[in-house]
Order: C-alpha cells, then sequence, then structure tokens
C-alpha cells in the first residue's frame, strides 16, 4: 500500500475541500473499487440484461464463494512475501513466485472440483465451464494481490473496469436461454481480460522475468500462519451462509450439490455493501494519520534511540491508534443508524418486508465484521499473525456454532444473529488484545530480536533503564 500512501499524503497536504475530496474518493476507490465494479458488472448482467439463467447465476455464487475461500490459503502469504522481495529490492522475483504459487493453488482447486463433482454428477459442459470460471477468478485474485502491490494504482482500478466492461459484453455476446455455456464462458473470458491487464502492470513494474518458482516454499514455515489466516477468516464468514443454505426451512436446492436462500442471501448482500465506509475511513487513517507515528517509532528502534525517546514515540502511537480506531467506528455506526432507521421504516430500495428482519441483523454483522477486519488487519501490520489465526478460528467456531442452535431452536427472525455475535466478540476480544499487546510494544520488539551477546549471557527488559542510564 505504500502507493497508496504516498498519493493520499501528497492530496491532504495541499489542504484544500477539492484535494480532500479527492483524497476521499481515491480511498473508495483502492479499499472497494474491486468489489462495487464487480457488482456493478453482476447487477447490470442480471438486470438490465435480463440474465436470469439457472445455470449462470449458480456457476456466478459459487465460483465467487469457493474461489474467495481457497484464494485465502495463498494471498495472505504471498502479500507477505511480495512485500519482503520489495524490501529486499529483489523485484525479478516476484512474478516467476507469484505464478509458482498460481499453480499450487490451480492444482489444488482441481482436485477439490473433482471430489466435488464425484458427488454431485452434473453434464460435462457445465462441469468444465464452472471449472473454468472458478480458475480464472482465483486467478484474478492472486496476480492482481502482485498488481496492488506496484505504484499502478490507477492502473489496477482499470484492470478492474476494463474486466467489468468486457465480462457483461461477452456474456450477452455469447450467451443465450438456449446456451447457458456461452453466459458462464463469456464472463470467464472478461475475467481474464482483466487478469490479463493485472498481469502485465505486475510484469511492466516488476521486471520481465516470465518463468516458474517455488523460492517462496521456503519461506512456509517461517509465515506459516499467513496460509491460515486468510482462509479461516473467510470461512469464519461464510459459514453461517453455508448452514443456512442447507437448512430444511430456508435452504434451496436447484441443482444438486448447490445449495441457496433466498430469504437469507438477498439482504445480507445489501449488508455487505454497507461496510464501505469503514474500508474507506482505515485505508485514509491508516495510510495518513497511522503510518507516520508507526513509522516514527520503529525509525526510533532501528536507529538506537534512548528508551526515554522511544518510550514517548511509542505512547504517541498508541494515542493515534486508538483515536484512529474511534474515528472509523463513529462513521460506520452512524452510517448503520441510518440505514438501520430506513430499514425499520420500509426506506430502503429493493428490501421487502419479509427481508426486514434479516436485513436489521445483517446491518449489525456487517458492521461488527468490517470493525473485525480493521482489528485483525492491524494486528498483522504489528505482525501478530498467531493472535490474528486464533481469533479466525475462534470466530468460525462461535458463528458455526451460533449458527446450528438458532436456525434450529428459534428460526427465522435471529437470522444472522450468529453473525453478528461471531464478529461482535471477536472484534471486543481482538480489539483488547491489540491494545494491550501496543502497550507492551517495547518488550515485545525488544524479545523479538536476536541479541549480538556472548552465548550464556542476557540482558533483562526491566534493566534496560539502568544499563541506558536513564534511572541515576
Amino acid at each position: 500500500m505504500a502507493g497508496v500512501g504516498f498519493r493520499l499524503n501528497k492530496m491532504f497536504h495541499k489542504g484544500g475541500v477539492s484535494t480532500d475530496l479527492l483524497a476521499i474518493a481515491y480511498s473508495v476507490v483502492v479499499s472497494s473499487g474491486p468489489w462495487i465494479i464487480t457488482t456493478i458488472s453482476l447487477w447490470i448482467i442480471l438486470n438490465f440484461f435480463k440474465i436470469t439463467n439457472l445455470y449462470f447465476n449458480i456457476a456466478i455464487v459459487y465460483s465467487f464463494v469457493f474461489s474467495i475461500i481457497i484464494s485465502g490459503l495463498f494471498i495472505m502469504f504471498e502479500s507477505r512475501r511480495i512485500s519482503d522481495l520489495i524490501y529486499m529490492k529483489q523485484y525479478k522475483k516476484i512474478i516467476p513466485e507469484v505464478m509458482g504459487m498460481l499453480v499450487y493453488a490451480i492444482l489444488f482447486t482441481i482436485l477439490f472440483l473433482l471430489v466435488f463433482f464425484l458427488f454431485n454428477k452434473h453434464e460435462l459442459w457445465f462441469v468444465l465451464s464452472f471449472a473454468y470460471l472458478f480458475i480464472s477468478l482465483l486467478t484474478l485474485w492472486i496476480i492482481s494481490i502482485a498488481s496492488v502491490s506496484t505504484d499502478a494504482v490507477n492502473w489496477y482500478i482499470m484492470a478492474y473496469l476494463i474486466m467489468g466492461f468486457f465480462s457483461i459484453i461477452l456474456s450477452n455476446y455469447f450467451g443465450s436461454e438456449n446456451n447457458p455455456l456461452g453466459y458462464i464462458l463469456g464472463y470467464a473470458f472478461g475475467v481474464n481480460i482483466g487478469t490479463f491487464v493485472h498481469y502485465m502492470i505486475t510484469l511492466i513494474y516488476f521486471g520481465t522475468e516470465m518463468n516458474i518458482t517455488f523460492e517462496w516454499m521456503k519461506e512456509i514455515k517461517k509465515y506459516w500462519q499467513n496460509i491460515f489466516i486468510g482462509f479461516t477468516y473467510y470461512l469464519a464468514l461464510w459459514i453461517d451462509d453455508f448452514i443456512t443454505w442447507h437448512s430444511k426451512n430456508f435452504g434451496e436446492i436447484p441443482l444438486k450439490g448447490f445449495h441457496f436462500s433466498f430469504i437469507y442471501d438477498s439482504p445480507m448482500f445489501l449488508a455487505y455493501l454497507t461496510i464501505i465506509p469503514t474500508a474507506t475511513m482505515f485505508i485514509l487513517v491508516l495510510e495518513t494519520r497511522f503510518y507516520k507515528t508507526y513509522k516514527l517509532f520503529y525509525d526510533s528502534l532501528i536507529e538506537g534511540y534512548n528508551y526515554s525517546e522511544i518510550l514517548i514515540r511509542q505512547k504517541n502511537m498508541e494515542k493515534e491508534l486508538k483515536f484512529d480506531i474511534n474515528l472509523t467506528v463513529r462513521v460506520q455506526i452512524i452510517i448503520t443508524l441510518i440505514l438501520f432507521f430506513l430499514n425499520e421504516m420500509n426506506l430502503l430500495p429493493f428490501v421487502s418486508e419479509m427481508f426486514k428482519p434479516v436485513l436489521r441483523l445483517g446491518l449489525i454483522g456487517a458492521m461488527m465484521n468490517s470493525f473485525y477486519l480493521m482489528i485483525m488487519l492491524l494486528l498483522l501490520y504489528f505482525d501478530f499473525r498467531n493472535i490474528a489465526l486464533y481469533l479466525n478460528i475462534g470466530v468460525f467456531l462461535i458463528n458455526f456454532l451460533l449458527s446450528i442452535i438458532f436456525i434450529n431452536k428459534f428460526g427465522y427472525y435471529t437470522l444472522g444473529a450468529s453473525y453478528s455475535f461471531a464478529f461482535a466478540i471477536g472484534t471486543f476480544i481482538g480489539y483488547k488484545i491489540l491494545i494491550k499487546n501496543v502497550q507492551n510494544l517495547i518488550k515485545i520488539e525488544y524479545y523479538r530480536q536476536k541479541l549480538a551477546v556472548e552465548e550464556g549471557f542476557y540482558i533483562k527488559y526491566s534493566d534496560i533503564k539502568k544499563i541506558m542510564g536513564e534511572e541515576r
């Protein structure tokens, strides 16, 4: 996100209202642009072109859900590995290693699909087209991580715009109600074009070596938590949907092996869109306000400042962190309350009376999910990987168990409650742990370092002040 932070700081330093608004708009595009573009393109396909083919709808939903979950096994590790390579200025290794990760991701996907369709028999054309769309989306997610790591943020967004445009045009051009294969492949071809643009961005900025390497596997032992952090987060995010889809009272099975819940999916999708403000605010405060105090603190550690100066910078960073979190939370709460009120007054478009109870809890759950994601990313900002992983596992288990209990015991009016409770608990615990660790960050960073001292000799943290001459 270095390129993003540079642009945002440059905009805000100009001090004008127009440039401030431009910075906010830029944050919206960077944080939620791909999501917004993809959503709009699908909305145009389904509503403007009236493509309501069952096979196409199923292929779109399930390929998106499954590809995002499986990508979670790779993208967090990929992000960390690319960051390390950029820090070491080994840019030419990035594309070969990303392609190596992509090979493993595709092989894993093929194995998953073989098992899935072994138990759920379908016509060969649907199996192959579904697999092609699935792998196309998975490739897009992985390649776009490398693309956004460049300074070409504008081109990164342009790649998604190109993808959205061609997915609309090609799906409508190749497909028809009697030819759902054309719909699926047309959309996949649009995704392929967007992926190619992302690949070219990465190629231009990080070098022209196009071979495939697996050198990144040496780092798995060091960053193994990153492999599971993204995966467990996406599982925690989707597990309540899976359980609702498979429930007797609320699930539907339009095709063998593919479950939906219209009464749950539609309002929850609308609820997810409401967290765009949190994503925007998080990018703004993280890359403009908080990063400055973060960098000053770690510069003082690297440059060997005395303890009192390091402590002052640590306190300033902690104060800024709390302020930025509170600011983001306040903005999202206001927006959620407005939407909550509009929902109760029947003033929201596309929301029927049947959806109101689900959307009510969905708005709360989406808000808590946005707070939780912010806390988890901040934990990773300080490299607290174990804590982030354990939190994700905990939230997943809570959401899983509560979903079963609420659906079976209480029914319709508690749809979305497990999602809300799970991420609320995760947010509360995560925030407490984050603040406590930031308060003890000097001690934590001290013990993280490999000390260049003789064997058998050690220095206690409590003696640092005395050694550095701070105590008389």
